[in-house]
């Protein structure tokens, strides 16, 4: 009987684990990597649970995995912060990351862990642009630590994920703005208009927009 138990615990929290994600619009190849589930069991409870849902089916096509989506706004830039914030508090990434340690981040515990994290996030950033398998792929990378990685902003020390393959000293989304909004971007109508400095015209200064 124990043994039973606990493989019916076990299973309960696979589908358990599923459900969330699928409520959350994780792919069915998403859902099966991180539950064990088989594709037709987790295709078996989307339509049975969320088969009336207005969205029809789970999404298709591939998952996302560029990380240039971080750093498409400032907006992304902060909720990667802010996202991996909550993956710190929550446990989510490993204590002592190894070389291949992103192939065994995949188990139903730190799924739950994942998903909780991201529903705290979701919590305080209702507009999110970022989806539970933007989370999963900051996670992977910030783990892998090739293209992206958790550092302190340089002028206010808050948390922040930063570029590793930039060149610029780390800042946040806020402070980044505030050092650019610093540097007046200026033209000169004289030049814009293809005037010519030595004809004796006076160029007059205008100030550019900054975005």
């Amino acid at each position: 009987m124990r043994i039973s138990d606990a493989r019916y615990s076990r299973d309960l929290r696979r589908y358990e684990l599923a459900w969330r994600l699928i409520q959350h619009g994780a792919r069915t190849r998403t859902v099966q990597r991180w539950t064990g589930l088989s594709t037709y069991r987790v295709r078996t409870l989307y339509d049975a649970y969320a088969g009336g849902a207005e969205s029809g089916s789970p999404a298709r096509g591939v998952a996302p995995h560029q990380v240039s989506f971080f750093w498409r706004s400032a907006q992304l830039r902060s909720e990667a912060a802010v996202l991996a914030g909550f993956l710190a508090a929550f446990g989510v990434f490993p204590e002592m990351p190894e070389r291949g340690a992103v192939e065994s981040l995949e188990s139903v515990g730190r799924g739950e862990r994942l998903c909780r994290a991201y529903e705290e996030f979701k919590a305080c950033w209702p507009d999110t642009q970022s989806t539970v398998e933007h989370t999963i792929l900051l996670l992977e990378e910030l783990v892998r630590g090739v293209e992206m990685a958790l550092a302190r902003c340089m002028d206010c020390d808050v948390l922040i994920v930063v570029d590793r393959l930039a060149i610029a000293p780390p800042r946040c989304a806020f402070c980044l703005h505030e050092l650019q909004a610093g540097r007046a971007y200026r033209v000169y109508a004289g030049s814009a208009a293809g005037g010519n400095a030595d004809s004796g015209q006076e160029s007059r200064e205008i100030q550019g927009s900054l975005f």
